[in-house]
């Protein structure tokens, strides 16, 4: 339902409609399918959040480094709990612990490491 009413440019009933997924989420069996969808739902919280809820995103322009140099293994810490966070404050709090992980190994190219360290300014900052 979300889905259609973004196609029908009704952001406002979409995100209702995938805030309600999110809570019912709980009662998908694991696997595959649950990981899937919880995929779609975040996606779809994400396209529907209030446009000052997402001035700055410096985790998209993290992983988007990380893609353009094939860092598959900065992606697959983040990119998980990036693209299935639903917002809750568990959600919240695995991004930022990938994000600590990540500038605590001090492996990677320095305006990333200063991008890491901004992107968790700004989130314990919130």
């Amino acid at each position: 339902m979300g889905r259609a009413h973004l196609d029908l440019g009704q952001p406002e009933k979409a995100r209702e409609h995938f805030e309600s997924a999110a809570e019912g989420l709980a009662d998908v069996p694991a696997g595959q399918y649950g990981e899937w969808l919880r995929l779609r739902i975040a996606r779809g919280l994400r396209v529907t959040a209030a446009a000052g809820a997402a001035q700055e995103d410096p985790i998209r322009g993290l992983l988007l480094r990380f893609c353009e140099r094939a860092d598959l293994e900065s992606l697959s810490l983040l990119l998980p709990a990036y693209l299935g966070g639903l917002g809750r404050p568990e959600d919240e709090e695995r991004i930022t612990t990938a994000l600590r992980m990540l500038h605590a190994e001090r492996r990677l190219p320095e305006p990333e490491q200063a991008a890491l360290g901004h992107a968790i300014t700004l989130r314990s900052a919130a």
